[in-house]
């Protein structure tokens, strides 16, 4: 019996419509078995448009059995599916473990490329700098979190950071501790309804903070720069 493949599937940050043409296609005609962090939320981007597969929950507090059931279906013949709530997997999900483990164990890894919050913010930042460095979710202890923030100031880049709405002005007031003078972008609920970007100096924190609409999902860019000109390139 011949082996199936491990298909690592980008799904929507928000809107269900930027689902890729073959990503579509290899849901439809050739996964069997789909894997997802959420299976209502998979579920509804399925559903959006009109695929139905079996859907099986594997999360981060999953453990390692969950991915062996994954590997041996595989094994078995079968093509799987794994997708994230939002976004490209193996960035801040389970994802990198799964392929990990699936790699170990000789399986054919097909990436299925699609939306990432990451490159989604750097397209409309306009930061002029080529090095990204992406940080995730920081700490959730406020002291750790800042001496994190310092270690990233260290780096010269366009910083990239993943934050909740209940974290998210005490996350931006270490920023402007740790990043006196740089430019920052906030993108929130990107591609969905109420989708709103934020683009400032840290010197004017304050009153970004006291606007901000604490609710749904952040992401950060840092611009970890001496800007002289906005085409300023060596």
């Amino acid at each position: 019996m011949q082996e199936g493949s491990l298909y690592i599937i980008a799904s929507p940050i928000g809107n269900p419509e930027d689902m890729t043409i073959r990503s579509l296609h290899i849901l439809q005609n050739v996964i069997d078995i789909v894997y997802c962090e959420d299976t209502r939320e998979t579920g509804k981007i399925l559903s959006f448009h009109n695929i139905k597969k079996p859907l099986r929950s594997l999360h981060m507090h999953s453990d390692e059995k969950k991915i062996i059931e994954l590997i041996n279906e595989i094994k078995s013949g079968k093509n799987v599916g794994y997708m994230t709530d939002s976004g490209t997997p193996s960035l801040s999900d389970p994802g990198s473990k799964v392929v990990a483990i699936a790699r170990s164990s000789g399986i054919n890894i097909i990436p299925i490329p699609g939306v990432s919050a990451l490159a989604t913010l750097v397209s409309v930042s306009g930061f002029p700098e080529k090095r990204i460095l992406f940080a995730g979710f920081l700490s959730k202890k406020p002291g750790k979190r800042l001496k994190e923030l310092k270690s990233l100031s260290e780096t010269e880049a366009i910083i990239i950071i993943y934050e909740s709405p209940h974290r998210i002005k005490k996350t931006l007031s270490d920023i402007k501790t740790a990043f006196p003078g740089r430019e920052i972008c906030i993108g929130r609920e990107m591609t969905k309804k109420f989708e709103e970007f934020l683009c400032f100096n840290s010197k004017d924190m304050e009153s970004i903070l006291t606007n901000l609409t604490e609710k749904g999902e952040f992401s950060i860019a840092i611009l970890n720069k001496e800007i002289k000109g906005w085409d300023d390139e060596e």
